[in-house]
């Protein structure tokens, strides 16, 4: 691999990368800050919880909202943190090939007297820095809103909780990373990764909702991501390792398509 093209994607992604990372932990600031009207209206809160199907309430992460942690869990953690990486992911990742074909400058790029491989292995490099440093944002604002708060988060619930965070993020990255070494079109790349990963989602919550339809938890990455858990220290080792497996294996396919194939706009 280039150092130089490692340099020259790090260089490109800093400031994406910066901004998310702000935006993230400021988010999980400010839930926080709704943690003492949550303490004070607790009783009505679960009232209003036992109005819902227990299968739905499991499903986002409701009926563990009574602590610090769950809190945090359901307001942040299982939806608009997902919510928020992916965006980042799908945008980021899709323009690692096919955004250098839309913009005609994969002639450019692929000029570098070095492997094919090689060159979009820095960028998914440089992808996969950025997800640390936005996921190491997000447990650190997450530790500060503890401490502003005067709860206890366990050490090792802030270590699961990151690594379900980078396990689920380096998934999403991963398939779309090898969308965008197979098509063309930086919109059409984006477009099939957002849908794999919507898909993914809604099939996660329906499977959970019925038993009819328990099988889509099998076709859904987010049936292995569950951060909330992580947090309260009840990580699943298996899930994270499932996750980081398709992230890694995803990223490898993208690497050997890219190398293989027409590249020509």
């Amino acid at each position: 691999m280039s150092a130089a093209q490692l340099r020259r994607s790090l260089l490109d992604l800093r400031w994406t990368v910066l901004w998310y990372s702000a935006g993230v932990a400021a988010y999980g600031m400010i839930i926080a800050a709704f943690w003492p009207a949550m303490q004070k209206n607790a009783e009505i809160f679960q009232q209003y919880i036992k109005q819902f199907p227990e299968a739905f309430t499991k499903a986002f992460g409701i009926e563990e909202m009574m602590s610090f942690a769950g809190f945090l869990g359901g307001e942040m953690l299982n939806f608009m943190w997902p919510l928020v990486i992916s965006i980042f992911l799908v945008m980021t990742a899709s323009a690692a090939v096919a955004g250098e074909i839309d913009r005609g400058t994969v002639e450019l790029w692929l000029s570098a007297p070095v492997a094919r491989w090689r060159l979009l292995a820095a960028k998914s490099l440089a992808l996969f820095a950025g997800i640390v440093v936005i996921v190491a944002a997000t447990v650190a604002s997450i530790a500060l809103a503890a401490l502003l708060a005067g709860e206890t988060l366990s050490a090792a619930g802030l270590a699961w909780c990151g690594a379900a965070l980078l396990s689920f993020s380096v998934a999403v990255a991963g398939y779309g990373l090898l969308l965008s070494s197979m098509v063309s079109s930086r919109g059409l790349a984006a477009g099939l990764a957002a849908a794999v990963t919507l898909v993914s989602y809604l099939a996660g919550v329906v499977s959970a909702l019925s038993a009819d339809v328990e099988w889509l938890k099998y076709v859904a990455i987010t049936s292995a991501f569950h951060p909330q858990q992580a947090l309260l220290d009840r990580a699943a080792p298996g899930e994270i390792a499932l996750l980081v497996g398709i992230g890694v294996a995803s990223t490898l396919a993208a690497l050997i398509a890219f190398e293989r194939r027409d590249a020509s706009p």
